[in-house]
């Protein structure tokens, strides 16, 4: 995402990131055949990715001992996979360039 991130409008981070994803594929088929069937999935991959991370937050404060709580990362990828929000809301209205994957607090 680099830069791209801080933009605040979600129309022009989606062109760059279909500008981006555009040449890094063309790149990478010059060297490797990938089906398209494959790339299909890329936005199931993603979410399953958000939600091995969700889970992986909560494992690691019960092996340390703690409490669970959501912080404001962890909320805002909650919410995305909640609410199924693709891109982890990257062209969302929920992303906010000031505070980017962050989301209120909420109380478990």
């Amino acid at each position: 995402m680099g830069w791209i991130q801080f933009e605040p409008d979600a129309g022009k981070r989606k062109k760059f990131m279909d500008d981006y994803f555009k040449t890094a594929l063309e790149g990478y088929r010059s060297e490797t055949r990938i089906e398209d069937s494959m790339l299909e999935k890329l936005p199931l991959f993603i979410q399953v990715n958000l939600m091995e991370g969700i889970v992986d937050a909560f494992e690691v404060m019960r092996n340390n001992g703690e409490e669970p709580e959501c912080d404001e990362e962890l909320t805002y990828r909650i919410k995305c996979l909640e609410y199924d929000i693709p891109y982890m809301g990257f062209f969302h209205e929920i992303y906010s360039c000031e505070e980017p994957f962050e989301y209120e607090e909420r109380n478990i």
